[in-house]
C-alpha cells in the first residue's frame, strides 16, 4: 500500500489559474455597475429577449465550431492521429483558459495530448499557436474592412487602421525566413541559446501548419466564425434599440478584441470591455449605462459563455487522465510486489 501513495499520480490540472481571471473579471464588471445607473441598467438588461440571448450563444457557439474545424486542419497537416472526439474534448478544454495573459492557458491542449496520446508537445504547441495567430489575423482582417467600409467616420480610424496594419505585417513577417530569421539571433546568444533549437523546432511545426491550402482555408474559417460573433454584438445592440449596421459592429467587436488580445489580460478584461463602452458612445452616441448593458451581455454570451463550456470539458478530460494515471499506479504498484 505504501509504494501506491507514494505514486500517486499529481494531479493534472490545478484550478488554481482560475482565480485571477475570475477575480480581474469581478472588479471589472463590478465597476461598470458601480458608476451606471443600476436601476436603469437592470431596465435595459431586462427588455433583451430571450430568443436573442440564445441566438447570440448559438452564434457563439459557431465560432468555438469553426475555431474547432480549424484546430482539425491543424493538427491533422502535422501527422497527428487523434480520434475526432477526443480531440473534440481536448480544443474546447482550452477555451477554459480563455481568462488567462494572452489566452495563453489555451496551450493546456498541448498538454492534454501530449498526457493522453503521447502527441510531440512541440506539435501541440504549434497547432495551438496557428490557431490563435490565424485568429488574430482573420480579426484584424475584418476590423480593416469595416473601417474601410465605413468610409473613415471618425478622426481617429485612419490612426487605427495604420496600427491594425502594422500587426497584420507582423503576424505575416513570422511566416517569411528571412525576416524571421534576422530577429531569431537572440536565441543564439547568451542564455537564450539553450532554447533556441526548440523555438526552430516550433517554427518549423508552425510552418508546415501554414501551407497554402491549410492556410487560406483556416483564415476562411476564422473570418466566417468570428463575423457570427460580430453578428451576435449586432443583433443584441439592436434588441437594445441601439442603431447599428453589421460593418460598425464589426468594427467595434474585432477592434476592442483586438486592444484586449494585446492588452495581454487575462481575456482582455477591462481594456476589451472599456473599447467596447468607447467605440459604442464616441461612434453611437448613446448614454453609458446602455453601453454597459450591451458590453455585459456580449462578453457573458461570448466569453464567458466559453469558458463555462470549456470548463465542463476540462473536468472531463482531466478526469479521465486522472483516472488513467492512477490505475497504471496500480499496476506498477502491483508489478513492484509480486517482483
Amino acid at each position: 500500500m505504501k509504494s501506491v501513495i507514494e505514486e500517486r499520480p499529481k494531479k493534472v490540472f490545478k484550478f488554481k489559474i482560475f482565480i485571477f481571471g475570475i477575480a480581474l473579471g469581478g472588479v471589472v464588471y463590478l465597476v461598470l455597475i458601480l458608476i451606471s445607473n443600476w436601476s436603469q441598467l437592470l431596465e435595459y438588461l431586462a427588455q433583451v429577449p430571450m430568443s436573442i440571448i440564445v441566438i447570440a450563444l448559438g452564434l457563439s457557439l459557431a465560432n468555438y465550431i469553426f475555431r474547432f474545424m480549424k484546430w482539425i486542419l491543424f493538427t491533422r497537416s502535422l501527422n497527428l492521429s487523434i480520434p475526432i472526439v477526443h480531440n473534440f474534448k481536448v480544443f474546447f478544454a482550452g477555451l477554459s483558459l480563455a481568462i488567462t495573459p494572452a489566452k495563453a492557458g489555451e496551450t493546456i491542449r498541448a498538454f492534454l495530448l501530449r498526457k493522453s496520446s503521447n502527441v510531440d508537445l512541440s506539435k501541440g504547441l504549434a497547432s495551438t499557436f496557428s490557431e490563435r495567430l490565424i485568429d488574430l489575423l482573420a480579426v484584424t482582417i475584418l476590423s480593416i474592412v469595416s473601417i474601410i467600409l465605413m468610409g473613415f467616420e471618425s478622426d481617429y480610424l485612419p490612426g487605427i487602421l495604420i496600427i491594425l496594419f502594422i500587426i497584420m505585417l507582423g503576424i505575416v513577417a513570422f511566416m517569411f525566413d528571412s525576416i524571421y530569421q534576422f530577429f531569431a539571433k537572440i536565441f543564439h546568444i547568451g542564455p537564450w541559446a539553450s532554447i533556441g533549437k526548440y523555438v526552430e523546432q516550433f517554427r518549423e511545426d508552425v510552418l508546415v501548419t501554414f501551407q497554402l491550402s491549410i492556410f487560406l482555408g483556416a483564415l476562411i474559417l476564422g473570418i466566417i466564425g468570428w463575423s457570427c460573433e460580430c453578428l451576435a454584438f449586432m443583433l443584441i445592440a439592436h434588441s437594445l434599440h441601439i442603431p447599428m449596421s453589421f460593418q460598425m459592429a464589426t468594427f467595434i467587436y474585432t477592434t476592442s478584441s483586438i486592444i484586449g488580445a494585446i492588452s495581454f489580460l487575462p481575456g482582455g478584461l477591462g481594456l476589451m470591455e472599456g473599447g467596447l463602452e468607447f467605440f459604442v458612445i464616441d461612434l453611437l452616441k448613446i448614454e453609458y449605462t446602455l453601453s454597459v448593458a450591451l458590453t455585459l451581455l456580449i462578453r457573458f454570451t461570448t466569453l464567458w459563455f466559453g469558458v463555462g463550456i470549456g470548463l465542463v470539458f476540462l473536468l472531463w478530460s482531466t478526469k479521465e487522465l486522472e483516472e488513467k494515471n492512477q490505475k497504471n499506479s496500480f499496476s506498477k504498484a502491483d508489478n513492484n510486489d509480486n517482483s
